[in-house]
């Protein structure tokens, strides 16, 4: 069974490629290694995922802290009384 760092690699490499930041064939390249997957099955794996269940990942983001601050204000300010 995979460890914990290992668990963190595979959900890095799967959040990489659905944001764009990698291709597919080094995302499932890694996948592969990574998971120990056949080549087709990472490709389908990574193809056939939604966004929102990748980027919904334990709140995984790699967004600076500055802007995931801001976006918390912004749902908390309230607006002056007219």
């Amino acid at each position: 069974m995979a460890g914990p760092k290992t668990h963190q690699e595979l959900i890095e490499a799967v959040c990489d490629y659905r944001k764009g930041w990698t291709n597919l064939q080094s995302a499932s390249k890694e996948v592969e290694d990574l998971a120990g997957l056949s080549p087709d099955i990472a490709k389908e794996f990574l193809t056939l995922m939604k966004r929102d269940s990748v980027t919904k990942i334990r709140g995984y983001s790699k967004e600076p802290k500055r802007l995931m601050e801001g976006k918390k204000r912004k749902g908390r300010m309230k607006h002056p009384d007219p």
